[in-house]
């Protein structure tokens, strides 16, 4: 009986894999692989002594829980009692703890980068709205739909990268950066939110030195001494704080009246809906499905000296982290969190990028949520230095989204797609826009990455409309091989945003392939050059009635260039193999073809 149970159970297991399988993808088994940069200390994949890995995962783990001010802030806004925003925040700390773990891991679960999880800025609204209408139970129900429905959504995250090419990632990540500035330098210079532009200068001298000291690291110090970059430019940041006078009020009896060492608590609050809070629901995820894209392919960046494009599969698995994180602050009665992009700036400032240092932060948060008096001390880190450790990631994130938009081939169109988007970013971060927009609406115009990433992308298919993905031209006779091949390239990855490289070098070997067919005399009338361009490949094909070209078996001797037209044709053709990706002579439609594919 045991043997006619187990083929029963193994069909119900291999129906419950293919069902896992078409929800949560697993990861593919082979992929390009990347070249390292040469300046990371410890890459992707690295394993790193604990000599170097306690103190990077603490600064990674300390950055990320400084951002449960979020969810104090919309506690407060919502009149919460002391005990509920403690256990808030001790939820908070486990699932985020968790969900960096999660994401860490290269699994069909996990993106495999360095990516940690903090509570979201852009949650605090609806955290308001739904602890203001139904307290703690609507905002664990609304956490835990969003998380739902993000875990689904992951699944469009591939199907979506025709609207996300390279400029609009670009600005996504340019105007990550800029988002970040705003509370950057109000913090660095002492204003407190919704106060007159007063600038206190003990707030700006602490900033300068925390910010100077982890400059002076990054730039000057030895690769080694770098890892600590962010570490010592807090620590002593936060001394000079203390000796300023910009330190918070009251730290020391906060962090004296908080216990050592407590066991969360947490508890299931009763579940409910609100149907007026789907609109700012669906609106979040949306933010969520760019802020990933964006973290990751910085990320990405920073692990592929040669990166082309944005690794979908690698987005998608993100999402479903972010959700399995989500789900969890619902279930325990924490925050709405997201991806840190403070933490793509700490990986750049010490170089080290390595996925088992994100899990050694996970760990940590997590652990930190059993130390109540940890939470209180990494909550009250001085303004100034949150400030200045802000902007080095604000100004890294800045420039790798200007270098991402410039990677491509900018023609009109593109120009209008970056420059409206960015304009459009700027004009939340410059005017109060935000009060004048109906409150469903607001979280869209809250920052200037929501807003300029959206319009990147409206702007994106709307520039579409009217560009052929493929297109050709005849070769008048008499013309120069190289500079009508030149041209016609030039002009078509201008249209079609085709990366400058890929351009350079397919530009001599269409002009090489050209003048075979020209000079060996194989075209008995007009030759038509075609192009095509899909955002994976470059083809290129040269279209002629005559004999098809008949490359070598074995690499022809030097002697060939200085036989007949046909050896000489010959020798050309078996240097095209050699040159291109990939090339293929054959008949296309009664006509020869030479076909040459580059990949992009």
């Amino acid at each position: 009986m045991h043997d006619a149970r187990r083929p029963a159970a193994a069909g119900r297991f291999s129906g419950l894999r293919r069902l896992l399988d078409r929800v949560f993808p697993p990861t593919p088994g082979s992929q390009r692989v990347a070249r390292r940069p040469s300046a990371l200390v410890y890459g992707l994949n690295d394993p790193v002594p604990p000599a170097s890995l306690v103190p990077l995962a603490a600064q990674h783990a300390m950055l990320a829980v400084t951002f449960l001010i979020y969810p104090i802030l919309a506690a407060t806004e919502a009149h919460l009692p002391a005990e509920q925003v403690s256990a808030m925040l001790s939820a908070c700390a486990l699932s985020i703890g968790l969900a960096t773990i999660v994401q860490c891991l290269r699994s069909r679960f996990g993106s495999g980068y360095l990516a940690v999880h903090i509570p979201a800025a852009g949650a605090i609204p609806l955290a308001v709205q739904a602890m203001t209408l139904g307290g703690l139970g609507l905002l664990a129900a609304t956490t835990f739909t969003v998380g739902l429905v993000q875990i689904f959504v992951a699944r469009l995250v591939r199907p979506l990268r025709v609207l996300l090419p390279p400029e609009v990632c670009g600005v996504a990540v340019t105007m990550l950066g800029v988002s970040l500035a705003g509370p950057a330098l109000r913090r660095a210079l002492g204003i407190e939110a919704g106060s007159t532009l007063q600038i206190v200068p003990g707030a700006v001298g602490t900033s300068a030195i925390t910010l100077g000291v982890i400059v002076a690291i990054t730039v000057f110090a030895p690769r080694r001494l770098k890892l600590f970059a962010v570490f010592t430019g807090a620590s002593l940041g936060w001394v000079l704080a203390v000796l300023l006078g910009t330190d918070h009020p009251g730290t020391a009896a906060a962090i004296g009246a908080a216990p050592l060492l407590a066991w969360p608590e947490l508890s299931l609050p009763t579940l409910r809906l609100d149907v007026s809070l789907f609109p700012l629901m669906a609106l979040l995820v949306v933010m969520n499905l760019v802020d990933v894209l964006s973290v990751t392919v910085s990320l990405e960046k920073m692990n592929d000296a040669d990166w082309r494009r944005a690794d979908m599969r690698a987005a998608q698995r993100a999402v479903t982290a972010c959700g399995i994180g989500n789900m969890l602050n619902g279930l325990t009665g924490g925050f709405q969190a997201g991806l840190s992009s403070s933490s793509v700036g700490l990986a750049f400032a010490t170089q080290a990028t390595a996925r088992v240092i994100g899990l050694a932060a996970g760990a940590l948060i997590f652990a930190i949520a059993f130390f109540p008096k940890a939470i209180v001390a990494l909550t009250l880190i001085p303004s100034p230095v949150i400030g200045g450790i802000l902007l080095y990631t604000s100004a890294y994130l800045v420039v790798a989204g200007m270098d991402l938009i410039v990677s491509r081939r900018l023609s009109e169109r593109r120009v209008f797609v970056v420059g409206l988007s960015v304009l459009a970013g700027l004009s939340v971060a410059l005017l109060p826009l935000r009060e004048q927009i109906h409150g469903v609406l607001q979280p869209l115009f809250s920052t200037p990455l929501t807003m300029a990433a959206c319009s990147a992308i409206v702007l994106n298919l709307l520039f579409r409309i009217g560009i052929a993905r493929e297109t050709g031209e005849e070769v008048p006779e008499g013309a120069h091989a190289f500079p009508f091949a030149r041209d016609f390239l030039e002009r078509q990855g201008d249209l079609w945003g085709a990366r400058r490289d890929v351009i350079a070098a397919a530009i001599p070997i269409v002009a090489q392939a050209l003048e075979l067919v020209t000079d060996s005399g194989l075209a008995d009338d007009a030759i038509e050059l075609r192009a095509r361009f899909d955002e994976a490949h470059l083809d290129v094909y040269l279209l002629y009635h005559g004999e098809i070209v008949q490359p070598p078996k074995e690499r022809p001797p030097p002697e060939a260039l200085l036989g007949d037209a046909k050896e000489v044709a010959g020798f050309a053709a078996y240097m095209l193999q050699r040159l291109s990706d990939q090339v293929h002579f054959g008949r296309s439609h009664g006509r020869a073809r030479i076909a040459l594919r580059f990949d992009h």
